[in-house]
């Protein structure tokens, strides 16, 4: 089945822009507010966090598949919508329950429905961006759409240690459940006006695909198309990163921020938005050559290497450098690797894809944040962040050249 898209008006596409924007700042309020949440009242914060990290990715092993199939059939504008207005619920039910219980099992629970929701709206959205633009325009919508995701980073990380420091908790919450109302507003206009887009046709002409013939159907696609291997891996190893960094990293922060401070959550968080803006400068700058484009990723897994290495000196100021390099590192390998997924996936497999896509990367998030929290016991900080850094630059360069090899 050929690809189609709808251009969408220029007013449409801002204003899906601005929702973005919206959703992504309650993304990174929900997650400053849960990981200082876990600082503050945690006893042992690293071990806490790993088991938010399981409540959170666990629907993907359950999930994932049959949420994908649901997505390829269903109309993704109005997928997005409702998911937002489901999120914004499940938020600002976190202070509710926790005030009452004083049990972070409360915050899983819910934690665990957020991440179900966000299984609907992710995919959705990664589906639903070619149906919106031609596919030589995919790259530069992207970037766009990734700064989207770099403001509300900043603005969450930051936004949220001075709401968290100088107000309360139980506000992050509450300002971050209505971030999705009003996002999901936003995104009820552009469905109800973007006429065509989002609207599939069933998974198989006749719609008659069993689940498990869909899901054999989707795995196939990615084991015969190097285009669609190629940047899964890349988004894999970046999610690896994501997790590893995080679970020592907030042990670093906490090590060199005041007692009871949240703001250094906030400054490294920022300094790695900043890096994102800057890697996704670049991104749009990409050259268009495979062999430049090969040596050039090469280049940026590389860099994960000396930011790993500066994170590990310690103090706040080299936290903040180390973020701020990989986050320049990641932007651009994200960016890319999503527009070759949505140029390469076919329009009736987009959400299988991109709901397998969310299981291989939270499974490498997942796994790493479990790994590295184990070695904590074994080792030092600093020499984790090293090896972690080394082993992202080593296998990403490995990987960008054996799959260029296939080619």
């Amino acid at each position: 089945m050929k690809n189609r898209h709808t251009n969408l008006p220029l007013y449409l596409l801002t204003l899906f822009w601005i929702s973005q924007t919206i959703s992504l700042f309650g993304d990174r309020l929900n997650n400053f507010s849960l990981a200082a949440l876990i600082n503050l009242f945690a006893a042992n914060p690293s071990l806490t966090l790993t088991k938010l990290y399981l409540a959170m990715y666990l629907p993907v092993f359950i999930l994932a598949p049959l949420i994908g199939i649901l997505i390829d059939k269903l109309d993704k504008r109005w997928v997005l919508v409702l998911t937002d207005i489901a999120r914004g619920i499940i938020v600002l039910l976190i202070p509710f329950f926790f005030l009452r219980t004083g049990s972070f099992l409360s915050v899983f629970i819910l934690v665990f429905l957020l991440s179900t929701g966000n299984l609907f709206f992710l995919p959705a959205k990664s589906g639903l961006i070619p149906e919106l633009v031609p596919h030589d325009k995919l790259v530069k919508t992207n970037s766009i759409l990734w700064i989207a995701g770099i403001v509300g980073f900043i603005g969450g990380f930051l936004g949220g240690g001075l709401i968290f420091d100088y107000l309360s908790w139980p506000a992050c919450f509450l300002l971050d459940g209505l971030t999705y109302f009003l996002s999901a507003l936003l995104l009820a206009f552009v469905a109800f006006f973007s006429r065509g887009a989002g609207r599939q046709p069933a998974i198989s002409p006749s719609g008659s695909l069993s689940i498990f013939s869909a899901l054999r159907e989707g795995v196939t696609g990615i084991r015969t198309n190097p285009g669609i291997l190629a940047p899964l891996g890349i988004q894999a190893m970046i999610f690896l990163a994501g997790g590893g960094f995080s679970v020592l990293g907030i042990v670093a922060i906490k090590a060199a921020s005041p007692p009871g401070s949240s703001m250094g959550i906030s400054m490294v968080g920022l300094s790695t938005g900043l890096g994102m803006g800057f890697g996704s400068i670049l991104a749009n700058r990409f050259p268009e050559s495979p062999i430049s484009r090969k040596w050039l990723e090469r280049g940026l897994f590389g860099l994960f290497l000396p930011a790993s290495a500066i994170m590990a000196s310690g103090g706040l100021s080299l936290l903040c450098l180390g973020g701020f390099i990989a986050g320049f590192v990641a932007s651009p390998l994200i960016i890319i690797s999503e527009s070759e997924l949505q140029k390469s996936i076919s329009i009736s497999m987009r959400g299988r894809i991109f709901a397998f896509r969310e299981i291989l990367t939270r499974s490498m998030f997942l796994l790493s944040a479990f790994l590295f929290t184990s070695f904590q016991k074994y080792s030092g900080t600093a020499i984790l962040l090293v090896i972690l850094g080394l082993f992202l630059a080593l296998t990403g360069i490995y990987w960008i050249g054996f799959q260029s090899s296939r080619r």
